[in-house]
């Protein structure tokens, strides 16, 4: 089945058990980060943050990013309203000793789409983006969406890679066992038929267990 083919209305019913649902959010045959890449895009979120910077710090000291980009502004669900999230993640990584010409910030998105579309516009208007390579850093349950947008947009053969931060409730081990990881794996299976659906991401193919 392909994912633009599910009702909406079936992640309720037929769809929302363990199985299905991780088999439509979670991707885990993923690139991995494993060789230098030049650009870690670190994605903010209200409370996601703490988790993504400090996956990305991790990569960053393990010498396998070179320049981190840090994207967010103040979200819809933010309860700052004069800090954006760019600017958090920032001030944490100048406090663990990431040099600030290391850092490249964009402070203006409040939604993952905006987040993508901005660094995007920022990368191809100072470096040659087809000679780049590029990892993503989010949260586990988000990951999937973001490197699907990103090859929607880039279209090209930019090398493109991730890692999961975990915050262990809404990894791929830990979901299932409380009501707010459901909420979150639920909510995010919603958007990724929906964006399959307006072909904002490629049309994957799923296989689902009612």
């Amino acid at each position: 089945m392909k994912l633009s083919e599910i009702p909406y209305v079936e992640l309720l019913t037929k769809y929302n058990n363990q199985e299905s649902l991780e088999e439509i959010v979670f991707d885990t045959q993923y690139p991995k980060v494993e060789n230098k890449t030049d650009f870690g895009i670190v994605f903010g979120g209200v409370s996601m943050i703490p988790y993504r910077v400090e996956e990305a710090l991790r990569l960053y000291n393990e010498d396998l990013i070179e320049k981190l980009v840090l994207t967010g502004g103040i979200g819809y669900l933010n309860k700052d309203r004069k800090t954006p999230e760019a600017f958090k993640m920032r001030e944490y990584l100048l406090k663990h000793n990431v040099p600030d010409s290391d850092i490249i910030i964009e402070s203006k998105s409040r939604s993952t789409f905006e987040n993508i579309n901005l660094f995007l516009q920022i990368l191809k208007s100072q470096y040659n983006i087809d000679d780049t390579s590029l990892a993503l850093i989010t949260s586990d349950f988000h990951l999937k969406r973001c490197l699907a947008m990103v090859r929607k947009l880039l279209d090209n053969d930019t090398p493109l890679y991730g890692s999961g931060a975990k915050d262990n409730v809404t990894d791929i081990d830990s979901w299932y066992k409380s009501l707010d990881g459901r909420r979150m794996i639920l909510k995010e299976a919603f958007i990724l038929c929906y964006y399959s659906k307006k072909k904002t991401i490629d049309n994957f193919e799923v296989n689902l267990k009612r």
